[in-house]
């Protein structure tokens, strides 16, 4: 008799208690995952953009070395950037969080790097509400890039 007092007695979670514990710790994971899923969102695009920053100065510089034109391809449809230099060519993919604008194609002349004119690739950044611009300039072929709230 005195082992079932015992259980009895014995005191443990309730079915409410369980469920809410289990409510709070699913809700602190999928927090912290939609965290994780922001950063790696943003990390791609910045990486989209230092990616695309060297790819424009490596384009540029190729003509001026390898003596030979250089191109800028952009798809809207494939949403991609395409560099060529001579027998290389490199592809950059545009990121979801992005929506860009621009001229499908760009030249840099050999021997000098000069596209000729003033292009301008623009990329809309929603999560930020940026507007950010890559402006050649007339004569060097360099760009200026310039960042604004829209």
């Amino acid at each position: 008799m005195t082992d079932t007092r015992r259980i009895n007695n014995c005191s443990g979670f309730t079915l409410i208690e369980t469920l809410l514990v289990f409510v709070v710790a699913v809700s602190l994971i999928s927090l912290s995952s939609l965290l994780v899923e922001k950063n790696i969102s943003n990390f791609s695009t910045a990486q989209f953009f230092s990616s695309f920053e060297k790819q424009l100065l490596y384009t540029q510089q190729m003509a001026v070395v390898g003596a030979v034109d250089t191109e800028v391809y952009f798809s809207l449809e494939e949403q991609q950037f395409r560099f060529v230099t001579g027998s290389k060519e490199e592809a950059l993919l545009l990121p979801e969080a992005l929506a860009a604008t621009g001229p499908a194609k760009i030249i840099f002349k050999k021997g000098t790097g000069n596209n000729g004119n003033l292009s301008k690739y623009s990329f809309k950044y929603g999560r930020k509400n940026q507007l950010i611009e890559f402006q050649f300039q007339m004569g060097s072929g360099k760009y200026v890039k310039k960042i604004s709230e829209f």
